[in-house]
């Protein structure tokens, strides 16, 4: 499955979307996404296959991993070819698109998300 053939009803702009939750989200992870909407794209493309595949409940660190290792695509404006920091809310945004398949992914409350909540 491509992102050309994922699932597009009612699609909404991945940064739209974000900031309607600005409460899931860090700063930095708003920052990065205008400029990544791409590895949002292949992140859910990639989360469509497993889905496709039969899972119910799916690593969002293992697909992230699949990227870096099996594709060309690299985030914009940073020195990393994927940074492992935005995996969270990668798998957070991916949820509110696709609120059909909001268990694929466990979610916790990150380092970054705890240390907002205590700051507020």
């Amino acid at each position: 499955m491509t992102a050309a053939n994922a699932p597009t009803f009612g699609r909404v702009d991945p940064v739209v979307l974000a900031h309607r939750h600005p409460d899931e989200f860090t700063a930095r992870f708003m920052a990065y996404l205008p400029e990544n909407r791409h590895v949002f794209e292949a992140f859910e493309c990639e989360a469509f296959r497993v889905i496709a595949k039969g899972f119910d409940h799916y690593s969002a660190r293992t697909i992230i991993e699949v990227l870096r290792h099996n594709s060309a695509l690299a985030e914009r404006g940073g020195p990393w070819k994927l940074n492992d920091w935005h995996t969270p809310y990668l798998a957070r945004l991916f949820a509110l698109a696709h609120p059909e398949h909001a268990g694929l992914f466990e979610f916790r409350v990150t380092k970054a998300m705890r240390q907002k909540q205590e700051a507020a």
